[in-house]
């Protein structure tokens, strides 16, 4: 049986994270935007695995893609976006996964955080449209965050 209720929870922490990327973007902190995609489509992916009572441990995008679009369909087409998003999780928040001084937020951009926002959102979208057929409406506006 799905779990619908754990599955709703992981995806309002889903919502909740992409409109805080908006923030980020606005004030120009791109590397957390960035970073931020990650988790929201990390949060996404997990409402379906943990709602299915699916092991869903770690933060590898690609590994929790490939279970979820089992589940999910929708996701199926996402491949370049979870591969885009997996990138975001290290590299934007620590200054020794970068060569030289560098530090992550001087090499993020607008264009990147835009980018990982419009993947996270495709990736919420897809796991919201499952939700919805599994758990019937009420995935929507009454859960948002």
């Amino acid at each position: 049986m799905f779990d619908c209720p754990e599955a709703r929870r992981w995806l309002r922490q889903a919502k909740y994270t992409v409109r805080a990327i908006d923030a980020d973007v606005e004030a120009g902190f791109y590397s957390w935007a960035c970073f931020k995609g990650h988790q929201a489509a990390d949060y996404a992916l997990k409402a379906v695995l943990r709602g299915a009572g699916v092991e869903s441990f770690g933060h590898d995008l690609v590994a929790l893609w490939v279970k979820a679009k089992r589940i999910c369909p929708p996701l199926e087409g996402l491949r370049e976006c979870i591969a885009l998003l997996n990138k975001m999780y290290i590299p934007p928040r620590y200054p020794d996964a970068w060569a030289g001084e560098s530090a992550p937020y001087e090499s993020y951009t607008r264009r990147d955080a835009v980018e990982s926002r419009e993947c996270a959102t495709l990736v919420l979208n897809a796991v919201k449209s499952c939700l919805e057929e599994v758990c019937g409406e009420g995935t929507g506006s009454q859960e948002e965050a």
